[in-house]
């Protein structure tokens, strides 16, 4: 066989060698990008929707107390729609959820919340009913535990579709840690291989030696230069993957304080978003009373009417109690004069007619007296009245306010379930990314020291081309003398 098919059959072996071992690498990144792809979209998004689903059951429960509390429609009715959303979340975990357990947790969770909402219904037509606070409270009382089982099915559910992404993501580094086994396996047969087909080439090449340290000796030069450059290189590559390395692990810093951050903003948004449900009752507890102050005032305005219809009526008999007055002292006054006409025999009808004289006067300005009062009394009144009504209009506006502190407190509400939602997935992003930049940078220390490594081996190559030009000179003068010998 000659030198030229040894070489051919010993490529073609290599080349057969390296195509295997690119398929085993194409189909072990192909299942780790499949794993991985599953556990990043159907598997998070599994945890996302029960996260949603423990969402929808929070709004559920604030628009039960609301309604239980205020009474008001529109809590009743936001919280049948919640009804129909939890119907239809557990309706897509159920087509989303590929195991048994989960499987059969969503029907326990169903089968709780089916028979929790029929027991919520007592509460609901009891206050509908006009029922005392005290008789809807202990209806609802009676009904938490199974509202507590309920929740507590909700968060196995969550928490076991959190180990379940666990597990897949370790079977995942599994399956990446199996192809990657395969590549080194590959690649040491390829070695293996190569240094078989090296032995081959080196028997069949041996006769011409001399070919080759001519063609060596002409080389070494360019060879040496060629070291030089490549020993520079290496040695500006080795800088760069340094500086490389030190970005990388600052991003890893970086990426960690960023996780750890929107944990932080998952914990305030959750105790902001309970500190506007209990500003939201506490407000709505507000209208309440305000509504009661209101009816008083109207109470009030309906006693001063009354007052006021009095204070005329006492007027008119204080009125005629002046007129009597009057006639009194006139008659009185006749009654003197005619006393004085009687002469001696009427000097004691004259006292009397005196003293009644003297009395109609005092209860002329006792009358004076009690017209002034029931004037000031009038005028308390109508102050009292103005007051009371203006005390209304504020009360009005304030119950106006009210409504939209409690629309304001539902928009905070939404809004920070959204800010928890958009946090969570900034934690799970950033974790992924700290995954991605831990990996990455142990891809660039193993550059770096692949790069130290070929910065020697650029060393030792320059000093190899310097003792091979020495060898191939050696070689070339024993083979010429060897010639010269025969």
């Amino acid at each position: 066989m000659t030198v030229r098919a040894t070489v051919f059959s010993s490529l073609a072996f290599v080349l057969t060698l390296t195509l295997v071992m690119a398929v085993l690498a194409l189909t072990g990144l192909q299942r780790v990008v499949e794993r991985k792809d599953r556990v990043i979209e159907h598997d998070t998004a599994l945890v996302l929707d029960a996260r949603s689903l423990m969402d929808l059951r929070d709004a559920r429960a604030a628009a039960n107390r609301g309604y239980l509390l205020s009474g008001l429609g529109k809590y009743l009715g936001e919280q049948y729609k919640l009804d129909e959303w939890l119907g239809a979340q557990l309706d897509e975990l159920d087509d989303a959820v590929d195991t048994d357990h989960g499987r059969t947790l969503i029907g326990e969770i169903r089968s709780l919340q089916d028979n929790f909402i029929d027991l919520d219904q007592t509460p609901i037509r009891l206050k509908q009913a006009g029922a005392p606070t005290d008789e809807v409270v202990r209806a609802w009382q009676s009904i938490d535990a199974q509202r507590v089982r309920t929740t507590a099915a909700m968060d196995e559910l969550y928490v076991y579709l959190q180990g379940l992404v666990h597990d897949r993501e370790e079977a995942a580094t599994r399956t990446a840690h199996q192809g990657v086994l395969q590549i080194v396996l590959a690649f040491v047969a390829i070695l293996i291989g190569s240094s078989f087909v090296a032995s081959l080439v080196v028997r069949q090449v041996r006769g011409q030696v001399m070919t080759a340290v001519r063609s060596v000796q002409s080389s070494t030069v360019g060879l040496r230069a060629s070291a030089r450059k490549q020993a520079e290189g290496a040695s500006e590559q080795a800088s760069s993957a340094a500086e490389i390395a030190t970005t990388v692990r600052e991003m890893l810093t970086e990426s960690r304080r960023i996780a750890d951050g929107a944990q932080d903003v998952v914990a305030a948004a959750g105790q902001t978003a309970d500190a506007g449900r209990h500003g939201k009752d506490v407000v709505l507890a507000t209208r309440s009373s305000m509504e009661r102050i209101r009816e008083h005032s109207g109470s009030v305005d309906a006693h001063m009417d009354d007052l006021t219809l009095k204070a005329r009526q006492i007027a008119g008999v204080v009125e005629i109690v002046s007129e009597l007055a009057e006639l009194t002292n006139i008659v009185a006054i006749n009654a003197s004069i005619e006393a004085v006409g009687a002469g001696a025999g009427g000097s004691r009808f004259a006292a009397l007619a005196e003293e009644i004289r003297t009395l109609a006067d005092r209860v002329s300005g006792s009358t004076r007296e009690i017209v002034e009062l029931i004037e000031s009394v009038a005028s308390a009144v109508d102050d009292t009245r103005r007051v009371s009504r203006e005390a209304s209009d504020v009360v009005e506006a304030g119950a106006s306010q009210v409504g939209a502190a409690v629309e304001s407190f539902e928009e905070i509400v939404a809004l920070v379930a959204t800010t928890m939602e958009s946090a969570r997935q900034i934690q799970q992003s950033t974790s992924q990314q700290t995954v991605a930049v831990e990996q990455t940078d142990q891809a660039i220390s193993a550059m770096a020291s692949a790069t130290r490594e070929h910065q020697r081996t650029a060393g030792d190559t320059s000093a190899t081309a310097e003792e091979l030009a020495t060898a191939s000179y050696r070689l070339g003068t024993l083979v010429e003398a060897s010639k010269g010998d025969g």
